[in-house]
């Protein structure tokens, strides 16, 4: 009998603060990751996702910001207790990410098959001429036309599509085993964006690079999404797979992003939106973080609630689950 394959990543109870702020921003974040799966993490903006993200690459700003508890192993190595010299070899090697926008990841005063070529002597050891070869060969695989053309370009001369698909080129030049996208396709026209999650799910699927995808958009967690983690105000309100997510939410929050989602083929009436907004970074609230915002909320509500599984895989934080009760309560209540 075959023996599972250890996940690439595990992350527990992660947390963050900010200053002295009384509660932390990011708090008790969990899940794992296999090789070739793809979690999307989802959420307005102010959700910490992106802090999460960038906790796990080792590039927090700190101070104010700091890693104050929790663990994330990377195959077998906890990322929080590496020594610097080791997390700077991982990272852009085993470990890579790409940002929101190339023009202010790229640097402008180099060409793009230097800045390629660079990671790959760095962490390779490849020559000058191999490590170019390499930077030709990711160009070409990321279908960007005319790749040795781009080689000696610099990134204004690239089309916003072109440089998307060349820092996709560079963090995948050290074949990653696991790679971050944090809204990868946000600054991009529809069809662009389409290309770039076609490109990244068939690099994934070709090399067994677990993904995790940072997104506020449903539209691209439905494409992509082996599952899933709903983030509000800095921790996961719900989690499991697209399938369970996208069928049976059990988290109003994840209910209401769902309702505020436009449909083609629906009705014409005023979309469902989620009165208030995300809590300061600074100010928390120390129960349900969602409450203020919730139809359902209840006195109950005053405690922060723990993450409970309601189906195999699929856990909730929320008093209320399963929502079906909820419902028939508040119904009845009203009647």
């Amino acid at each position: 009998m075959n023996t599972p394959a250890p996940p690439v990543l595990v992350v527990e109870d992660l947390e963050l603060r900010i200053g002295n702020a009384p509660e932390p921003i990011v708090d008790g974040v969990s899940f794992t990751l296999n090789a070739g799966e793809t979690l999307c993490i989802v959420g307005e903006s102010g959700c910490g996702k992106s802090l999460t993200a960038l906790a796990l690459m080792g590039l927090l700003a700190s101070p104010p910001l700091q890693q104050s508890g929790g663990r994330a192993e990377f195959q077998g190595e906890d990322l929080f207790k590496m020594p610097r010299e080791t997390l700077r070899r991982v990272r852009g090697g085993r470990m890579a990410m790409i940002f929101q926008e190339p023009m202010s990841s790229l640097n402008p005063a180099l060409k793009i098959g230097e800045q390629i070529a660079e990671s790959v002597r760095e962490h390779q050891g490849l020559g000058f001429e191999a490590a170019r070869l390499r930077a030709l060969e990711m160009l070409e695989r990321v279908r960007i036309p005319a790749a040795e053309k781009r080689l000696n370009e610099y990134p204004h001369q690239l089309s916003g599509g072109m440089r998307q698909r060349a820092m996709i080129a560079m963090a995948l030049a050290n074949d990653p085993s696991l790679l971050i996208a944090d809204e990868p396709t946000t600054a991009l026209d529809v069809t662009i964006q389409a290309q770039i999650l076609d490109l990244m799910r068939s690099l994934s699927q070709e090399s067994g690079t677990a993904l995790i995808m940072i997104t506020h958009d449903l539209g691209v967690v439905a494409e992509m999404a082996d599952k899933v983690a709903v983030m509000y105000a800095g921790r996961v309100a719900e989690a499991g797979s697209a399938q369970q997510i996208f069928d049976d939410p059990q988290h109003p929050y994840t209910l209401g992003l769902m309702s505020s989602m436009p449909s083609l083929g629906g009705s014409r009436e005023r979309l469902v939106t989620i009165p208030g907004s995300v809590p300061s970074p600074i100010d928390m609230p120390r129960g349900c973080r969602f409450a203020a915002r919730c139809p359902f909320v209840g006195d109950d509500c005053a405690e922060a609630p723990a993450a409970r599984e309601i189906s195999s895989g699929h856990s909730v934080s929320c008093w209320r689950a399963p929502l079906e009760d909820a419902v028939t309560e508040t119904e009845a209540r009203i009647a």
